[in-house]
């Protein structure tokens, strides 16, 4: 089955990662952390969030956060998985910032996330799920 090209939307700032559906973005392509992957980058029961890009402008950029960070926490609830990173992030889409919790290099740190404003405009992610 062949899958059709579908163009590629921008939203209002010419940027490509963040927002889609209204929803904040933070700008990053990460994965899930778990097992032995997990306990090398030092996270918490081996699981977390490991950021393998931060988008160019993006809020995450913007806050500090890294290619090898692992994200452990969304203002102090625990981040396990991508899954949890994506409901926290909705359920706070109201508030300008946000904390992560994470790990650089086995320590801990805070970051301090400026979010977009919230708009009803849809766009088309080109690179990043988050």
């Amino acid at each position: 089955m062949e899958i059709p090209d579908v163009p590629l939307l921008r939203n209002y700032d010419g940027d490509y990662n963040v927002m889609i559906g209204g929803r904040p973005r933070l700008g990053i392509n990460a994965e899930d952390l778990s097992g032995q992957f997990g306990e090398y980058f030092g996270a918490p029961d081996g699981e977390g969030v490991l950021v393998r890009e931060v988008n160019s402008g993006s809020p995450a950029e913007k806050a500090g956060l890294k290619s090898g960070d692992v994200i452990t926490s969304l203002n102090g609830e625990s981040i396990r998985s991508l899954g949890d990173l994506r409901e926290k992030l909705a359920a706070k889409n109201e508030e300008k910032t946000i904390k992560l919790g994470i790990l650089r290099n086995h320590s801990q740190l805070s970051l301090t996330v400026e979010m977009p404003a919230r708009t009803s405009r849809h766009s088309i992610t080109h690179r990043t799920n988050i």
